[in-house]
Formats: C-alpha cells, sequence, structure tokens
C-alpha cells in the first residue's frame, strides 16, 4: 500500500468531508477514513492507538489531512513499532 493511495481516497470523499467536518482532521490509511478528529495531535493519537493494538500492521503508510478547501496541514506518514534495546547488564 502506498501513501499515495491514502491521498487519492482523501481527494475522493473530500466534498463530503468539507460538508460535515470543514476544518477537522481526517485519517485515512488506504482506502479507509479512520476517524475525523478536532486536531492534528488527536489524529496521530488515534493512528499510534491503532498501531499499538495492531488494527493497522506497522509500516502502513497514513495520512492525516486538514479538512479544507486548501488545506494547510497535510501529514504523511509511516510508523513502526519503536524497538526498545535492553538495558545494559551490570558487571
Amino acid at each position: 500500500m502506498l501513501a499515495s493511495e491514502s491521498a487519492r481516497t482523501f481527494e475522493a470523499m473530500k466534498e463530503d468531508l468539507l460538508r460535515s467536518f470543514p476544518g477537522q482532521f481526517a485519517l485515512v490509511c488506504g482506502r479507509r477514513l479512520m476517524g475525523v478528529f478536532v486536531s492534528p495531535d488527536e489524529a496521530m493519537t488515534a493512528a499510534s492507538k491503532l498501531f499499538e493494538a495492531n488494527d493497522l500492521p506497522p509500516g502502513t503508510p497514513i495520512l492525516i489531512s486538514e479538512i479544507a478547501a486548501r488545506s494547510s496541514i497535510r501529514v504523511l506518514a509511516t510508523p513502526y513499532k519503536r524497538v526498545v534495546a535492553p538495558a545494559p547488564v551490570a558487571r
């Protein structure tokens, strides 16, 4: 799945989103609208929770875009889970 697929999906539903949610932020993954949020921070938090819950596989591109005729905020990301290095062994 490519980030451009998420962008195409957003553009295809943009007019409907503008009528219902102007000024809010859409979270799109592939061909799916994952939700609409009041702020980009809320959308990022929701995306993080989806990845943590394994509802979206790591490396799946997402798009967060302002719902506006001309978006001033648009984030394309490919999140991965952070791998925590084991603590050093004391000697």
